[in-house]
């Protein structure tokens, strides 16, 4: 675990998927995603974001971003908090907090421009049948859509691909929660991909409610486009950055 008074170093900089505490848990030629844990008082390594990223927070969180050539910054992450993050970001994170940071990173590779999105996550059986409070969409950009999703015992919900399903909670995703698809496990955050023109069943499995986040993948149909908006990642994460 790095000293609090050790200097931030980014003279020799690690790929993401080189770097300890982002566990990269699934990738093809669409996408790369990173299941993502950093201890409290523990610090990552100088990494490089060589594409755009999703970011999704699964805790709230107090960090020092520490970016190569800029003044090191104070952030305040909240939980379920979302964001498009453009590519070239090379910093170190330092969890300053009392709790881990966990967060989902998933890279949109030059491919999955190619993609179109399908319909978004539906009921399809369950006690919360025509609940539509419990599917809440809590991102849409041009190029992805994310969805937090309240699943009880039992229920079940339609995933249209191309999309990733996690379940950053309970850190659990039995293969049987989502029929045939792949299940990519990791003891930080189970993640499954769900193949364009595929059609999963997002099952309760599970003994007590939960919460799914689901990324969408891909362009929405020409009708009804969102406004294009990746973030700066130095400058726009947070009003409330505060230099260190």
């Amino acid at each position: 675990m790095p000293s609090r008074s050790m200097p931030y170093d980014c003279s020799h900089v690690v790929d993401i998927a080189d770097e300890p505490r982002h566990h990269l848990v699934l990738a093809n030629e669409f996408v790369r995603a990173f299941a993502v844990e950093i201890p409290p008082g523990d610090r990552a390594l100088c990494h490089r974001h060589p594409q755009d990223y999703l970011l999704y927070s699964a805790s709230a969180a107090e960090i020092i971003s520490a970016a190569r050539d800029e003044e090191p910054k104070r952030l305040s992450y909240r939980d379920r908090e979302c964001e498009l993050l453009s590519a070239g970001l090379v910093h170190v994170v330092d969890n300053i907090g009392d709790d881990p940071v966990r967060n989902i990173v998933v890279e949109l590779w030059p491919r999955a421009a190619e993609l179109r999105r399908g319909p978004g996550p539906k009921w399809v059986a369950g006690e919360w049948i025509g609940g539509r409070e419990n599917i809440s969409q809590i991102f849409d950009e041009e190029r992805a859509a994310i969805f937090r999703i309240g699943i009880g015992p039992c229920d079940e919900v339609e995933i249209a691909g191309p999309a990733i399903v996690a379940v950053p909670y309970n850190n659990q995703l039995n293969p049987a929660c989502v029929g045939d698809i792949d299940v990519r496990q990791n003891p930080v955050c189970d993640l499954a991909w769900v193949p364009s023109a595929k059609r999963a069943i997002l099952w309760g499995c599970w003994e007590q409610a939960e919460t799914a986040i689901v990324f969408q993948i891909g362009r929405a149909e020409e009708q009804g486009f969102a406004v294009p908006n990746v973030r700066n990642p130095l400058r726009s994460l947070r009003a409330h950055a505060e230099p260190e």
